[in-house]
């Protein structure tokens, strides 16, 4: 069943599996698109100084190869990710608005990708502890959480229900056309039916995830495994990786892994603990086993990962990477072709950022 029918056909579904129930919300008229000072380019999401501060925002220019910070508090003065208690950790832009997710009871912070001003959130609160986001339609969208995954609203920016089947803390997601995955802490990888969340399937030991390729499938990771899932059948294929990979919710992170949409192609850190670090990126191309004989990108001297410091620039097929110096003040922004692996810019700043990662338009 296609995405299109979750307005009519999903929420009966809904009503009748027992998950949640919610109304279903008038139609609205989507602006055009416009060119704005915050479209040409991509935009890094930093926690910032745990305690002293809330996270921020930069956005790296790319017709002018520069950076500009804290752009969501510069375009809504008085307005930020407050408390500096949470941790900005998280974003994603979807239908046209970047979605900033704050974990450690933060808030949800919803702006237009374009301008950067704020069309709505979802406030901080103890109640909830959130991971990731994952937008279903233009109505309904996912958030994941220190306690499973629940329905919010788009329009309203409400909470409407829970999720059956999704228990704990749980992290990354990704939509397909007929299944949305989202990873676990306990269980493994767990998939639902897009068209109307009803529980799929669950596959244990799984790490990080998920990224897709070109040809559709789905890659994730199992200890010393690349998988890769056909995400209509859900049958997976196994290829074995030259290192361990950790999932991410000591101290949670998405996973840093991506993936092209040039080639059938996974990046992937060798993150040097479930804390993150590190110093080395792999690509796998598809069917390609020796792709995986040495690193693809090694970080320069003295730099090293943090979180999920690896984004994919699809407009330019580059890729970049955020990283820093002991001590964290020194941060670097390095792009990388995708195809070749060289270095072709860096671009150094300073300052308490702990860049967590990348969001793209």
């Amino acid at each position: 069943m296609k995405i299109t029918n979750f307005k009519g056909l999903v929420v009966a579904a809904i009503f009748s599996a027992a998950l949640f129930s919610c109304k279903k919300d008038a139609e609205t008229v989507v602006a055009p698109e416009v060119s704005g000072k915050y479209e040409n380019g991509f935009f890094i999401i930093h926690e910032g100084w745990f305690g002293h501060g809330t996270g921020s925002v930069s956005f790296y220019d790319a017709g002018t190869g520069t950076l500009r910070d804290s752009i969501f508090q510069k375009e809504n003065p008085g307005k930020g990710f407050e408390p500096a208690s949470s941790t900005v950790q998280f974003g994603t832009v979807f239908n046209k608005n970047l979605y900033v997710v704050s974990k450690a009871k933060g808030p949800v912070v919803v702006a237009d990708a374009v301008t950067m001003k704020e069309v709505g959130r979802i406030p901080a609160s103890a109640e909830y502890d959130w991971k990731a986001f994952v937008g279903i339609d233009e109505n309904n969208g996912l958030l994941s959480s220190n306690d499973g995954v629940y329905l919010v609203n788009l329009k309203t920016f409400k909470i409407s229900a829970k999720l059956l089947g999704a228990t704990g803390q749980m992290g990354d997601m990704l939509k397909t056309d007929k299944y949305i995955y989202i990873i676990s802490r306990t269980e493994g990888a767990v998939i639902y039916n897009t068209s109307d969340l009803s529980l799929q399937k669950k596959i244990a030991g799984v790490t990080m995830g998920f990224v897709q390729t070109p040809d559709g499938k789905v890659w994730f990771t199992g200890g010393k495994n690349l998988y890769k899932s056909d995400p209509i059948t859900l049958e997976t294929e196994t290829i074995e990786l030259p290192f361990a990979t950790y999932n991410t919710f000591n101290a949670w992170f998405s996973s840093p892994m991506v993936a092209s949409t040039k080639e059938n192609a996974v990046f992937m850190i060798n993150i040097s603990s479930g804390w993150g670090g590190g110093k080395n990126i792999y690509k796998y191309v598809s069917g390609d086993k020796t792709s995986l004989d040495k690193p693809f990108i090694t970080t320069p001297d003295l730099q090293s990962f943090y979180k999920k410091n690896l984004g994919y620039y699809a407009k330019t097929d580059q890729i970049v990477t955020t990283t820093l110096l002991s001590g964290y003040v020194s941060n670097f922004l390095n792009i990388y072709d995708a195809k070749t692996g060289t270095l072709s810019k860096t671009v150094p700043f300073s300052g308490y950022y702990f860049p967590a990662m990348f969001a793209f338009h």
